[in-house]
Order: C-alpha cells, then sequence, then structure tokens
C-alpha cells in the first residue's frame, strides 16, 4: 500500500491532487490514514497523467477505458411558453479504429412544473447518465458487419456462416448499413420485423433476427455496445407460411414422369431416400460401396462443404430398382449434374422444371424437402419406429422426426376414428326395428 507521497510520485500528480480526486481512486482509511493499492491505481492509470493546471488531471494519450471520470454534468431551465429542464455531460467514446473522442450528450430532463427545484433536475440528471452515459463505439452497422464479418465468421460452422451472410447482406444491410450503431434501438429492431412481416414466413423473420443479433451481441462482448436491442424482441405475426404437401406415391410418379433427365431421376431419388437437396446432389459414385451410398457432404449455394449437422452423417443401402436407373444418367462424377458437368442448381431445377410441372398436374408442392415429409410420413404409416425414420433422415433428435417432419392427414383420421367406433358402437351395424 502506498501513501500519498508515494502515490503522487507515481502518477506524477501533486499530493493535493490526490487529496481532492481520492473519491475517484482505490484507496483505504486506516483512521485519518489514507494509503492507496498500488496495483489498483495503476490499473486505473496506463498512461502518465501530469498535472497541468493544477486543478484537474488532463491525459497525455489515450483515455484508458479502465478510469472512472467522475462528474455531475449540469443542468439549466429553457423555454418561453413552458420551462423545461436540460442537462448535459460528457463520455468518452471508443472510436472503431482505436483510441477515444470526447461526445457531449443532451438530454431533455423535463418539465420545470415536474421537478421543481434544481437538486430534483440534478437527481434525475444523475439517473439519466446511469442509464445513457456508458460509451459507445462510433461506428456504423456496415462497418461492425466487416468487422465481424473478418473475426467471427472464420469460428462459425460454413453453412450457418452461409446463412448469416446471406441474411444480412439481402435484409439488414440495406436498412441499417448506414445507421450508427448506437442509434439502432429496439424500436428500430421491432418495427423492421413488423414490415417484413407482410412479406416473409415466420422462419425467416427469426433468421433476420438472429442474424442482426449475432452481430450486435459481438459488438458489447468487444465493449463497443452497452447493451443488444434485439434482447427480448419478439416476432411478429408472419404473413405467407410454407405448405407441406404429403405426395401419394402415383403423384411421385407421375411428375418424375413430366421430367427430362436428371431432374426425374433426381425426384424419384429424393422421395425414396429422403436426402435433403444439398446433400442429393452432392452425392458421387465414389461415395458408393457397393449398394450403400455414404452421405458426407453437400452443396449449399453453388459451394461443395460439409454436412448440416454430425448427425447428417449416414449410410443408406439405395434399393437395386432405384441404382439402375441412377445409373443410366452416365458414369460422371457427380450424379446429378448440369450440361456443364456441375451440381445442378436447386433453386433453378425446382422454379424452372419442377414447379411447371406439378401445376401442370394439379399437385402443391412447398419445395423439395416436401418429398423428405413424405418419406417420413409414409415410413410411419408403414410402422416403422421413430429411431429408423431419424437414422434415414439423419436428424439429431427423434423430436425433430416427429415433431416436425410427421404430418398427419384423413387417412390418419379415418382410420382412428373409425377403430374407436367399432370399440364403442360395437352394434352400430346392426339394423334397427322400428315399431
Amino acid at each position: 500500500m502506498l501513501t500519498v507521497t508515494d502515490a503522487a510520485l507515481l502518477l506524477n500528480v501533486s499530493k493535493d491532487w490526490l487529496y481532492r480526486h481520492k473519491r475517484e481512486l482505490p484507496h483505504a482509511r486506516v483512521g485519518k490514514i489514507i494509503r492507496f493499492d498500488s496495483s489498483l491505481l495503476l490499473r486505473h492509470f496506463q498512461a502518465t497523467y501530469p498535472i497541468r493546471d493544477g486543478s484537474r488531471l488532463k491525459p497525455k494519450g489515450v483515455t484508458p477505458m479502465g478510469l472512472t471520470r467522475y462528474q455531475r454534468g449540469f443542468v439549466k431551465k429553457m423555454g418561453k411558453k413552458q420551462l423545461v429542464w436540460y442537462g448535459w455531460w460528457r463520455v468518452d467514446v471508443p472510436l472503431a479504429e482505436g483510441g477515444f473522442t470526447r461526445r457531449q450528450i443532451k438530454r431533455r430532463i423535463g418539465a420545470a412544473s415536474e421537478f421543481t427545484t434544481k437538486s430534483a433536475a440534478y437527481e434525475e440528471l444523475a439517473r439519466l447518465m446511469g442509464d445513457l452515459g456508458k460509451p459507445s463505439a462510433e461506428m456504423t452497422f456496415a462497418e461492425l458487419h466487416r468487422k465481424w464479418e473478418s473475426a467471427v465468421v472464420p469460428t462459425i460452422h460454413k453453412s450457418s456462416a452461409d446463412h448469416y451472410q446471406y441474411v444480412l447482406r439481402s435484409y439488414i444491410l440495406p436498412v441499417f448499413g448506414r445507421n450508427k450503431i448506437q442509434s439502432i434501438g429496439r424500436y428500430d429492431i421491432e418495427t423492421f420485423l413488423a414490415a417484413k412481416a407482410h412479406t416473409y414466413c415466420k422462419s425467416t423473420l427469426h433468421g433476420m433476427r438472429v442474424a442482426v443479433g449475432k452481430v450486435l451481441s459481438w459488438a458489447v462482448a468487444c465493449g463497443w455496445l452497452e447493451k443488444n436491442p434485439c434482447s427480448g424482441v419478439k416476432l411478429p405475426q408472419a404473413g405467407k407460411k410454407v405448405i407441406r404437401t404429403i405426395l401419394k406415391p402415383e403423384q411421385v410418379v407421375a411428375i418424375a414422369g413430366k421430367l427430362d433427365e436428371p431432374y426425374s431421376t433426381l425426384v424419384l431419388f429424393l422421395a425414396v431416400t429422403g436426402l435433403r437437396i444439398g446433400e442429393a446432389i452432392a452425392i458421387k459414385w465414389a461415395d458408393f460401396d457397393g449398394d450403400v451410398l455414404k452421405v458426407s457432404r453437400r452443396v449449399y449455394n453453388r459451394k461443395e462443404g460439409t454436412l448440416k449437422t454430425e448427425s447428417s452423417g449416414r449410410d443408406l443401402p439405395i434399393p437395386h430398382a432405384l441404382l439402375v436407373r441412377m445409373k443410366v444418367l452416365g458414369e460422371s462424377d457427380w450424379i446429378f449434374r448440369s450440361l456443364a458437368g456441375t451440381p445442378i442448381n436447386p433453386g433453378n431445377a425446382l422454379k424452372r422444371y419442377v414447379q411447371p410441372a406439378v401445376k401442370e398436374l394439379g399437385i402443391a408442392i412447398g419445395g423439395w424437402h416436401d418429398f423428405r415429409h413424405t418419406l417420413n410420413t409414409r415410413m410411419r404409416k408403414n410402422g416403422w419406429s421413430a429411431k429408423v425414420r431419424s437414422g434415414v433422415l439423419g436428424h439429431s433428435t427423434i423430436d425433430t422426426t416427429e415433431r416436425i417432419y410427421d404430418h398427419a392427414d384423413n387417412e390418419d383420421f379415418r382410420a382412428a376414428l373409425s377403430e374407436i367406433a367399432s370399440e364403442m358402437l360395437p352394434d352400430v351395424t346392426k339394423t334397427v326395428v322400428v315399431n
């Protein structure tokens, strides 16, 4: 523990200055004697602070984050018809490129009729300084995104990173890119999502909230923001929702019959195996060991990458009839390939070929995933356990298989109600004689 003299020498300030500012500094009292902890003192002062005018500390260099600067601010009544209290104070704001800058904050405190004395106005100002006086970085959301992109994206699973980047560039940056991050509040996030809810489904809105929340939460972790404005934000009622169709076998065959190769065989392959479209277009003949397909990669946004989850890696025996049909497509590296020899583009294939075919047949489908949902539901109806279905689909948990991918229809309702009726009403088919 340092004496006042030793602490003054360490900080290159006068003893009088230490006495005046002791309430701001780490110290201890033993009666009337004051002692300073050297390690805590140096943690507060990471540069040399010589006295210039004998009254206050003026930093020589960069203001340290650890310096707790005491200030009361000041208040003033303004206005002609109605007097209103206003308050001013200053904060040290960290810059995105490093260092700090001093910013003055002005806030309306309230009407003079509400705060009748100057002391009351100062009390309210102290509360505002506590709520709003903490530093935030001077950077736009676009600048923050670039920093997050270089620092955080390499640590995220590639498919997740690609998804976040797509959402940020498509929806978030066009709206918030030029905004200062400290100006983005909860209200801005909520009104943004409410506007998008007229066009997009709830899952897309959820993706927007997650993507912008991850970037802003990283800003909080870096000390550039005090609070993540996405915290606690609820999703609004969404507009349209993708509706999955459970296809009948004859419908799947009809769709395949309307398509040229390789799309015809691709539809049958998806209906039989339940692979995700990105997994299906990524398979090669080298992935086969006899009739067993080892699912080990996927194509996402036209790039070859790893699977969605660890559970997605699985070995599936492919039925002989389907293998024979696939071999007709040729022995090139990619099985389902475009004319250029690259994996087919699933978005273009769905829009240009599959959707027109199902429309002509009078069948409505939500997308490639309908074949995956169809397989799970038909396997359940045929008595296969959730464990088997989950393994075939490559789900991490059985809950996902049953909660999201299983669908009940009128056939299920009819069978269930007929069984109950046969138990409850055993004589329902007997002729009733009316006298």
